[in-house]
């Protein structure tokens, strides 16, 4: 009889101290990230948002300081093509940064096995024919480029289909 009693008072410690840490981490995460937390290569690569950095919501520090984890980890090579990447972005009209914005929602929704598969094609295609792809794409109609939307989502629920049954 003692000892459900003692399991029944653990349990609620564990519980209580789960529930403390929740509250912490969500209080930490609330105030977001410290300028002199982030590491030497993020602050430099941070550096033109300094002055502004404690007024970004702790959200978008999150996902800066992240980006920039990342960035940081990049070869020479990668930081030039996502830097022309980015240039490219910067001049495009705001119709198609949308449609690339809706392009990027549509492959997170994507399952990750599927996105993995893609990712890996895209890869391992030789340059001569991502290019093509590429030029095939923004040669393309309105209504050629909502055909080859509707192949994907009817493809797409096929299988989803077949990954059901």
């Amino acid at each position: 009889m003692q000892l459900s009693v003692i399991r029944k008072i653990q349990h609620l410690l564990s519980l209580s101290l789960l529930i403390g840490l929740f509250h912490y981490s969500g209080m930490v995460h609330a105030e977001g990230i410290v300028w002199d937390s982030l590491s030497p290569q993020q602050q430099e690569t941070l550096a033109p948002i300094k002055e502004h950095w404690d007024d970004l919501p702790p959200n978008r520090q999150e996902r800066l300081s992240e980006g920039s984890e990342r960035w940081n980890s990049l070869t020479p090579d990668q930081r030039n093509r996502m830097q022309e990447k980015m240039d490219r972005f910067k001049n495009m009209s705001p119709e198609e940064k949308a449609r690339i914005k809706e392009r990027m929602q549509e492959f997170k929704k994507l399952p990750p096995e599927e996105r993995k598969v893609l990712r890996e094609r895209w890869k391992n295609m030789p340059p001569e024919e991502k290019e093509k792809m590429r030029e095939r794409f923004r040669t393309m109609s309105p209504e050629e480029k909502e055909s080859m939307k509707q192949q994907w989502r009817q493809k797409k629920m096929e299988r989803m289909e077949r990954h059901h049954d």
